[in-house]
């Protein structure tokens, strides 16, 4: 009867234990957004690599969607899905005042991520293929800059969003 009873306690111990560990690991990591969302396959079935209230993305190449073709940060992130051949990372954010006065934010699609502050790209515009000029070339690097919600500037905007979308060469794609 005692070895039952010890035995029943340890497993107890382990079985709490193991919750404990899963619920610790579970804060460790992003929630998973937009999951079961896309038309394409993602690894995850959403993204889990992704900034919350920060624009991560650069500007060698771009594409702006807006209002009503995308509607939420799902809709922005399967717009890259859709271009993989282009789209390397996605903003979802009020991009100037008239967005945030419009209540709507838009999508922009990029081929590359902000560079570090000490960074600069200059693009042979001679030797490059299917691109379009830029106002941004040289393109210099920055710091990440904070999305916001308000006209001010002030009000920082936890639904915005960006991130990457990796194409991989086992044929899965990452964001």
């Amino acid at each position: 009867m005692l070895v039952k009873t010890l035995l029943l306690i340890a497993a107890t111990f382990v079985g709490l234990a193991s919750a404990g560990d899963s619920s610790d690991d579970d804060k460790c990591h992003q929630p998973i957004l937009c999951k079961d969302k896309f038309k394409t396959k993602t690894e995850n079935n959403g993204c889990i690599r992704y900034t919350q209230g920060f624009d991560v993305t650069g500007v060698l190449t771009e594409v702006d969607l807006t209002f009503p073709k995308v509607q939420t940060v799902c809709d922005c992130i399967q717009a890259c899905l859709d271009y993989p051949g282009t789209c390397a990372n996605y903003v979802w954010k009020f991009p100037d005042a008239a967005a945030v006065k419009t209540g709507h934010r838009t999508c922009t699609l990029y081929s590359n991520f902000n560079l570090p502050a000490n960074v600069t790209v200059k693009v042979n515009e001679k030797h490059s293929v299917d691109i379009k000029k830029v106002a941004a070339n040289p393109q210099v690097g920055s710091l990440v800059p904070q999305a916001f919600s308000d006209v001010a500037q002030t009000c920082p905007d936890d639904e915005a969003f960006s991130g990457p979308v990796w194409q991989l060469s086992n044929g899965m794609t990452q964001c």
